[in-house]
């Protein structure tokens, strides 16, 4: 089960950077539609479903980032509870909340701008604590003591 936990806490951190391929290859695919195709992006063209090299980028990004990452973050936090992972339970709540509060941004940052900053921090955020997770569920708990490593040596 702690192999199980430290799995997906990696596959929570590589979603993180397929979310962060998907945008970008979007937003790159977009500007070279505005730059070398004359594309125009208005309101008609968005809800015309523009096509653009690199369009696919931001259905990916909104359907991993609105139901595939919460769904494994939450089958994460439910395996932590039979992991035995010294704090794992806590390190997957932390990424749990991290996974709900980067979806709460991506849904206002329709609305407000500026939360696109604390998206991208977040982001990075979950993307942290999940390999901090995962590295958590690597470490051997069974070390001995130092005293009993001491008394060991002294003999």
């Amino acid at each position: 089960m702690r192999t199980t936990y430290r799995v997906f806490a990696y596959i929570i951190a590589a979603e993180v950077a397929i979310q962060a391929a998907a945008v970008a290859y979007a937003l790159f695919g977009l500007g070279i539609w505005i730059d070398k195709d004359g594309g125009v992006l208005d309101k008609a063209a968005i809800e015309s479903e523009p096509d653009f090299p690199g369009v696919i980028g931001f259905a990916i990004h909104g359907m991993n980032g609105m139901m595939l990452i919460p769904l494994i973050a939450l089958i994460f936090f439910i395996l932590s509870f039979f992991a035995r992972v010294p704090g794992g339970v806590k390190w997957a709540g932390f990424v749990l909340i991290a996974v709900i509060v980067q979806v709460t941004l991506g849904l206002f940052g329709h609305e407000i701008a500026s939360l696109g900053i604390l998206h991208g921090i977040n982001a990075l955020l979950v993307f942290s604590l999940a390999v901090m997770a995962g590295k958590r569920a690597g470490t051997s708990s069974s070390q001995p003591a130092s005293g009993t490593a001491a008394a060991s040596h002294s003999v």
